[in-house]
């Protein structure tokens, strides 16, 4: 845990090097400062990435684990939920925070009486400090890439192993390749593409949300 949050604080330190120098340099910013959005996006990617699929329970329940168990697994996903917030520095650079949510059920049936056995919940939880940078900027329009390096929150509940809980930190990151921003007014709507902690897709995630300039 320690680790997790040593790097955090290294990737914040990092950000605000990366956008130090660029604070003088801009010339003043008059426009709207702070802009913050609501949207939803894919499962994150640590879903996938630590998401065991039953293996825990098949092969320490059961006592033995094959491909005919680890098959007859119902998941659900509820996509990731998060709020960004964005202050301009100048005409060109943002300092970012978001969080965010996702929620991952697994349900576990005997192949072959179909009876459903036991389930798990894994909830994922984000803090990210991050950088933007704006390619094209009009009134109604705005095209942008972003970078965020922040902590994960895992938390797994099962109904086996005496109905366990255990919580995991580890450090997570989220590029955004392609952002755009449409509307004049101080409502907006927003459509991201990316990869990482807050969106996974193939090839590249999707974040849809609308937003309020400030």
């Amino acid at each position: 845990m320690k680790r997790t949050y040593l790097q955090f604080l290294s990737a914040t330190l990092l950000l605000l090097v990366l956008t130090g120098g660029k604070i003088s340099a801009q010339p003043e910013w008059t426009k709207d400062r702070l802009d913050i959005n609501v949207a939803i996006s894919g499962a994150p990617l640590y879903a996938f990435s630590d998401y065991t699929y039953g293996a825990e329970y098949f092969y320490n329940e059961v006592g033995h684990l094959t491909d005919l168990y680890t098959g007859n697994i119902k998941s659900r996903t509820y996509g990731f939920y998060s709020a960004d917030a964005a202050y301009r520095l100048g005409k060109r650079w943002a300092v970012m925070l978001n969080a965010g949510y996702s929620r991952l059920d697994a349900d576990f049936f005997d192949p072959a009486t179909k009876e459903h056995l036991k389930s798990e919940a894994d909830n994922f939880f984000s803090i990210m400090p991050g950088i933007r940078f704006y390619w094209k900027d009009t009134p109604g329009f705005k095209f942008y890439s972003s970078l965020y390096m922040g902590l994960m929150l895992h938390n797994r509940s099962l109904d086996y192993w005496k109905a366990s809980n255990y919580d995991k930190d580890l450090f997570g990151f989220q590029v955004t390749f392609a952002g755009f921003q449409f509307g004049k007014r101080k409502v907006y709507g927003v459509t991201e593409l990316g990869a990482g902690d807050l969106s996974m897709g193939i090839p590249l995630g999707i974040r849809l949300g609308v937003g309020y300039r400030f």
